[in-house]
């Protein structure tokens, strides 16, 4: 009888160890992904902000404008089109 209560309470102090380590190790986890989020979110603006990009975005956007006025649209409404379009895409 005293082998097993001494078993049961080396597995109690097991287990409470145990839970002591996996709540301490939870803020660590937190903050790597916290660290791989801000870098993927840094790599992302990086690469959205490549000239290449952005003048491929210019020229598109400018294109859009062009057609919908060859379409019947006042340069006004073809302007509030665009602006609407390059709003939505953030």
């Amino acid at each position: 009888m005293k082998a097993t209560s001494i078993i049961f309470a080396l597995c109690l102090v097991s287990s409470t160890n145990n839970a002591a380590q996996n709540t301490s190790q939870e803020p660590n986890k937190l903050d790597f992904v916290n660290q791989q989020l801000a870098t993927q979110k840094l790599n992302e603006l990086l690469a959205i902000s490549t000239p290449e990009l952005i003048n491929a975005q210019a020229e598109y956007y400018r294109k859009l404008h062009q057609a919908l006025i060859n379409n019947g649209f006042s340069e006004e409404d073809a302007l509030k089109i665009v602006l609407a379009k390059a709003s939505s895409n953030k």
